[in-house]
């Protein structure tokens, strides 16, 4: 009887280290990557033909930028509150009056940077927004042949969706407010694509707000537990139509590859992993991508070449979150000498033929690289910093 029950212990071990096998694998993955890409161990690396940071004196802390290629310019949605104001990384400065909004740019990167139009703020049309206008854009999308134009917003009051009517001219753009999606399966918007006029995939990067449950939201980043995921939103449908089609542990930007598939970063996992889109929305997983970072934004050019930047060493970025939190005034006031970011940036292109391509790895020049975009025709890029003073644009 004895030797019946140390073999079922036994048994039971091995079933248990065999289901565990792979998430132990991954989470020891990560964990390599946090050791091994110390920014004193990653070597500098830029295969652009030309950079150049750009607009440091008037933007900062971008989070996303997408390339409109039609008309020649990007959308840029920056966050100076976000040194107080960042429900992802846990920062949250009592004194509400204290945060500045962040705004929505308008980048006509044909446009020399010294020109009066190369750079202008889009205006914001808010009659009939019901209460505070709090405004602190992470993800922004716009579908081009509707006008529509989407925002993730963590707003103080609570994260929503915010969205707009863009209609832009050759000086500058006007946002008319057309309604706030609130919603309990968008907890945590994070970020946005648009698959028609009315449809959007949208991510949640966690189940657990860090506002609400700080221990458990950290204990669902580090311990890679699957809380985060990809809802489908119809704001056409009444009510509302959302519902969840995907999860995975912190899911951060969404893409479409191509009219059949999207691509997920999911950050605590450190990849990419591909879905196949079915009539009723929902994703079936076909792929994974896996990186030697952890991803944040992701987006697609015309050329088909998956975009993917991120965080090589997230104890630097959580660094640079405290730094900005340690270095305010008595007013709230995060003075300028502080701004400069500390957290190394990555990017990489991914395509189905040629795989895995670094671009880009820096600890000096361009730091917390967010978001990198392409126009393919034009053979101009930007990369954004999610707490960098400015945009690094590139050409191959």
């Amino acid at each position: 009887m004895a030797s019946f029950r140390s073999l079922s212990r036994l048994a039971i071990a091995t079933l248990f280290l065999a289901w565990s096998f792979p998430y132990l694998q991954g989470r020891f993955r990560v964990l390599t990557i946090l050791i091994s890409n110390s920014p004193n161990n990653l070597p500098e690396l830029n295969k652009f033909s030309t950079s150049s940071i750009k607009f440091q004196n008037k933007v900062r802390n971008c989070e996303d930028g997408i390339i409109i290629d039609e008309d020649a310019l990007a959308i840029l949605s920056c966050d100076p509150g976000r040194d107080l104001w960042n429900t992802v990384m846990g920062t949250f400065h009592p004194d509400r009056a204290a945060i500045p909004n962040g705004k929505l740019w308008i980048y006509r990167y044909e446009l020399p940077e010294t020109s009066e139009n190369a750079l202008v703020p889009i205006e914001f049309d808010l009659d009939g927004y019901e209460g505070e206008f709090s405004f602190h854009p992470l993800s922004v999308e716009y579908h081009r042949e509707s006008g529509t134009l989407v925002v993730c917003n963590h707003h103080i009051d609570g994260s929503r969706i915010e969205v707009f009517t863009l209609t832009m001219n050759s000086k500058g753009a006007v946002a008319k407010h057309t309604r706030s999606i609130i919603h309990p399966l968008l907890r945590t918007p994070n970020s946005v694509v648009a698959l028609t006029g009315n449809e959007f995939y949208i991510t949640n990067d966690h189940y657990f707000r860090r506002k609400d449950y700080p221990v458990l939201a950290l204990a669902e980043t580090y311990g890679g537990i699957p809380g985060g995921g990809v809802a489908y939103v119809n704001i056409a449908a009444e009510p509302i139509e959302v519902k969840t089609v995907a999860r995975g542990p912190f899911a951060n930007g969404v893409t479409l590859l191509n009219e059949s598939t999207a691509a997920v970063a999911f950050s605590a996992a450190a990849e990419v992993r591909l879905y196949s889109r079915q009539e009723d929305n929902s994703l079936q997983q076909v792929d994974a991508i896996r990186l030697r970072f952890v991803p944040d934004n992701l987006s697609t050019d015309k050329d088909g070449s998956l975009l993917i930047a991120g965080h090589p060493h997230p104890p630097s970025l959580d660094k640079t979150v405290h730094a900005r939190t340690e270095c305010k005034g008595v007013d709230g006031v995060v003075p300028q000498e502080c701004w400069k970011s500390t957290s190394p940036s990555w990017v990489e292109r991914w395509t189905a033929a040629e795989g895995l391509e670094t671009l880009y790895v820096s600890s000096k020049e361009f730091g917390s690289s967010a978001t990198a975009a392409k126009d393919a025709a034009r053979n101009i890029g930007i990369v954004t910093g999610l707490y960098e003073n400015g945009i690094l644009v590139w050409k191959e």
